[in-house]
């Protein structure tokens, strides 16, 4: 085959590649920009979250011993802890993924938490300019969560907007999600071609689409080689 011929079917492959594959390695550049952007710190919300000291309490002083927290739930537990919740003593009390937390003053079992709790918990954690707007229990939580429920969703504004995910079951804060996050999830699914989950980055559709921009690549280098090699015969 002559360089003429070839270069000609090679610009043709190039031409239909580009044309094909152009607007996802548009969209993998863009996504890949924004993504690089940012701090990922700063897309976990992580500078909207206090930092709360480690507390220590002295148990002899409260009314409930670890055996009568154990006999509040009447289940069998694996694992005991000892925490401080809005700093009231609390028994956390662990069997496979169940949890109860049992009030260590009162003696009463206190999850799912109720929604004042919630808002404490979250206000706590919050150090951005914002209020508490909304609070909601969510049996079945939406995909940013990434987890099951129920949990609560403590969301502020209208300054510095985020939503605090409480676990309704240990009281912890599993996840900040601020629009940054949200956009950032958003360039995720379309960097890895996974619109629905954002999860899976093995699809048949990024394969095939990288797989198709390796070919465009290696059409377009073998213009460029065909492109130097009939500049160096002319110019010997």
């Amino acid at each position: 085959m002559n360089k003429a011929l070839l270069n000609r079917r090679l610009r043709k492959v190039h031409l239909w590649l580009g044309t094909v594959i152009g607007l996802q390695v548009g969209l993998w550049l863009i996504s890949g920009l924004f993504m690089t952007w940012f701090p990922i710190e700063t897309v976990r919300g992580e500078h909207l979250q206090a930092e709360h000291e480690p507390s220590s309490l002295v148990w002899s002083d409260y009314e409930v011993d670890l055996a009568g927290a154990i006999a509040k739930v009447d289940e069998p537990i694996e694992r005991a802890t000892a925490i401080v919740l809005n700093k009231e003593p609390i028994w956390q009390l662990t069997q496979e993924e169940s949890t109860w937390l049992v009030h260590a003053k009162s003696g009463f079992v206190i999850s799912p938490l109720a929604d004042n709790w919630a808002r404490d918990l979250a206000a706590a954690s919050y150090i951005g300019g914002g209020e508490i707007t909304t609070v909601a229990l969510l049996t079945d939580p939406p995909q940013e969560y990434g987890r099951a429920g129920p949990v609560w969703r403590v969301d502020f504004g209208p300054t510095e907007r985020a939503s605090f995910y409480v676990d309704a079951s240990t009281g912890e804060v599993r996840a900040v999600r601020t629009l940054l996050w949200r956009t950032f999830d958003f360039m995720w699914g379309l960097h890895i071609m996974d619109w629905s989950t954002r999860e899976n980055f093995n699809s048949w559709w990024l394969k095939m689409t990288a797989s198709l921009a390796v070919l465009f690549f290696l059409a377009g280098l073998g213009l460029v080689v065909l492109r130097w090699s009939g500049v160096n015969s002319r110019h010997p």
